[in-house]
């Protein structure tokens, strides 16, 4: 209908077919037929569909911890502040990306990466129609895979580089997390890539993982002793 031509040119730019389904049609004929899941856009923005269900950006998650900005880890732990620049190197749903832009204002600058494509999507259109923050640095999304823009980056030119890879040992969550880890990347953090986060960064590579993984003794992290937030643990390591 009248989101045509804006669906054709994201499938255009993202490399996707397009498919216009017919006026009467429910989605649900379609998927598993013409394919396994569909990026579609309404009057609500764009939603990714499969037959599990669906998934939708929204900042909400982002805007609660606007409230408590003066406890949130991950602004504690990279130290942030107004001018300061920052690579996201898995953007996932968005919510680090942009309490980081909240964080480093206007005058800041926020890299996001995303290496799968529906996500990529997803969020980058989401945050293109409806930015969250009006005070906020514009994000930066790329597609691609974390080492790839870091080695376009000149040595110590970011403040920080952040890192939440999905969990090796998952605990329990909601059926939208479950949808997110089916299209999420599930590559592990590896060395090569956090040598190059650390050649990047000027000041910390804060990483993120799950309390009961074992991706931090792989890669020689060592976990910091925060009460909070039990389920996680967080990483913080300082520039090559």
């Amino acid at each position: 209908g009248r989101y045509n031509s804006t669906a054709k040119a994201k499938a255009a730019e993202c490399g996707v077919p397009f498919f216009a389904r017919p006026e009467k049609g429910q989605l649900s004929e379609f998927i598993g037929v013409i394919a396994e899941a569909f990026l579609v856009l309404g009057g609500d923005g764009w939603t990714l569909h499969d037959a599990k269900g669906e998934l939708y950006f929204s900042p909400g998650s982002a805007a609660l911890r606007v409230g408590r900005l003066f406890d949130d880890v991950l602004l504690r732990l990279c130290e942030l502040k107004a001018g300061d620049s920052v690579l996201d190197g898995t953007l996932g749903l968005g919510a680090d990306a942009l309490i980081c832009a909240r964080q480093v204002g206007p005058t800041g600058r926020v890299i996001a990466v995303e290496s799968s494509l529906p996500l990529y999507a997803l969020v980058s259109e989401g945050l293109r129609r409806a930015p969250p923050f009006s005070d906020s640095a514009t994000i930066d999304v790329r597609l691609g895979h974390s080492l790839a823009v870091l080695k376009t980056l000149e040595s110590h030119s970011l403040d920080c580089v952040v890192f939440d890879p999905m969990f090796d040992l998952p605990k329990r969550s909601s059926a939208s997390f479950d949808m997110l880890r089916t299209y999420a990347s599930h590559e592990a953090l590896d060395e090569a890539t956090l040598a190059e986060a650390r050649r990047v960064a000027r000041r910390w590579v804060v990483v993120k993982g799950g309390r009961y993984g074992k991706e931090f003794d792989r890669l020689g992290l060592t976990a910091l002793k925060l009460t909070r937030f039990k389920p996680l643990v967080w990483a913080r390591i300082g520039p090559a």
